[in-house]
């Protein structure tokens, strides 16, 4: 899966109180890529409050302002 749309489901299952690993991974979709992308949303103030370790993010946070306003800017 692109990276930008990925970045977006993430962003919308939070949105929607889902965790993203369960609603996301697929054959197309490895929980690597659902982590390294879910990292990224955070480290660029999409999302706070991820909790991570050994790899994977153990509990997700929740949209910022900022990751708020990516989902309008980006709606399908």
């Amino acid at each position: 899966m692109d990276n930008k749309k990925l970045r977006y489901l993430i962003l919308k299952t939070l949105a929607e109180k889902k965790d993203p690993f369960l609603e996301l991974k697929n054959e197309d979709t490895p929980e690597r890529d659902i982590f390294e992308q879910g990292k990224l949303l955070q480290k660029e103030g999409y999302i706070k409050g991820n909790v991570c370790a050994d790899n994977t993010i153990h509990m997700w946070g929740s949209l910022t302002e900022q990751g708020e306003q990516f989902l309008e800017d980006n709606k399908v």
